[in-house]
């Protein structure tokens, strides 16, 4: 059994699926890790800044559980390389979901069962809800918004560097609590500067892990398929790229 973070999928001129790649889940939390040990210090509260950081190495464990991948027009069969229904060019049928992973928590620590929770929805009533389980005048109740941000935001900028680096995308993925953006360094392959810089070094480096299917399908792609392929231990190629970021 294979366990993912991401999945990648990659389309020729007619719009047909070429290759999908899968991202390690381990790949993806350690980076993000990495992310959210760079922040200053003076970001952390040093009460709760170790749980946080094992809060970061978990909060997506339960993508172990609620992996899938599906047509996105529902049509597998009709059109089984991929292609809309519709015939859109711009609108390829397969993605991928985690739905519900966030709530699968270790149930060992409160404040890191909350932490991952939340993880996705850095919003006052949420925030406001879990912070309410602790003693009032707490470290807990004092850092959990501050912590649930770092590691909102450690999470979302892996996300971001991923598919711009991998998928070449430009932009941001969207989340209305997002205060950072990422940058292309222009004048460098696979660096990237991070605004505001919030990080204590002036560069650090990260890698993203790629499995590619050593033995993709040509034809008839289909969603189940697809999943047979990253959840049953088939054999993968490996490729990594390493990006830098650094102050710009």
């Amino acid at each position: 059994m294979n366990f993912w973070g991401r999945i990648f999928f990659e389309y020729d001129e007619r719009n047909n699926l070429s290759v999908a790649k899968g991202q390690p889940l381990e790949n993806h939390v350690g980076n993000c890790r990495k992310i959210l040990e760079q922040f200053r210090e003076s970001c952390f509260n040093p009460a709760t800044r170790d749980r946080l950081l094992k809060a970061a190495e978990l909060h997506d464990d339960g993508k172990r559980h609620t992996f899938r991948i599906y047509d996105k027009e529902g049509a597998d069969k009709k059109y089984p390389s991929g292609r809309s229904a519709n015939g859109d060019s711009d609108r390829p049928g397969f993605s991928y979901s985690f739905a519900g992973h966030r709530f699968q928590v270790p149930g060992s620590d409160a404040y890191i069962d909350a932490l991952i929770r939340s993880h996705h929805e850095f919003s006052v009533e949420q925030v406001n809800n879990e912070r309410a389980m602790f003693e009032p005048g707490s470290e807990e109740r004092k850092s959990f918004a501050d912590d649930l941000y770092l590691l909102c935001m450690a999470d979302q900028l892996e996300a971001e560097l991923a598919v711009k680096t991998v998928e070449k995308k430009t932009g941001s993925i969207p989340r209305t609590f997002m205060e950072f953006a990422t940058e292309r360094i222009a004048e460098e392959a696979h660096a990237f500067s991070v605004v505001p810089w919030p990080f204590k070094q002036e560069s650090f480096a990260l890698v993203f892990e790629l499995l590619v299917p050593e033995a993709f399908p040509a034809q008839k792609v289909t969603a189940r398929k697809l999943r047979e392929i990253f959840e049953n231990g088939l054999r993968f190629e490996k490729e990594n790229i390493q990006i830098t970021l650094r102050r710009n």
